[in-house]
């Protein structure tokens, strides 16, 4: 399994890059989403963890730029944030083509278990 997350916390994003690839999952980081975006549109992943509140260009801003494109129902995106969201925009985003949301903190034996379930 191939993993992108895009998430401008670089505490974060090395924390996960290392936990992930313990458990034998490749990892590629971004730190910004417009570069994030850009790298999911270059290449095919089995997932993307895609963080909402970034600074500049957004985990939204990602979102829209893919329902745009009509791609987001392709990318295997999984929200990972600590942003308040409703659970009616949980289920607008799930009715676009988004797996899963996971808050942070997040438990990481449910991030393995989500991943599993969700990009199998």
């Amino acid at each position: 399994m191939e993993i992108l997350v895009i998430d401008d916390n670089e505490s974060i994003t090395k924390m996960l890059s290392k936990f992930l690839k313990i458990n034998g999952i490749m990892c590629t980081v971004s730190n910004s989403g417009r570069n994030g975006l850009e790298i999911i549109q270059k290449k095919e992943w089995d997932g993307v963890l895609l963080d909402l509140t970034m600074p500049e260009f957004s985990g939204y801003d990602v979102l829209e730029a893919l329902e745009k494109d009509d791609m987001i129902k392709s990318k295997n995106i999984i929200l990972f944030t600590a942003t308040e969201i409703s659970d009616q925009e949980i289920g607008e985003w799930k009715g676009k083509g988004v797996k899963s949301v996971l808050r942070k903190p997040v438990d990481l034996d449910l991030l393995i278990k989500v991943l599993n379930s969700n990009l199998d």
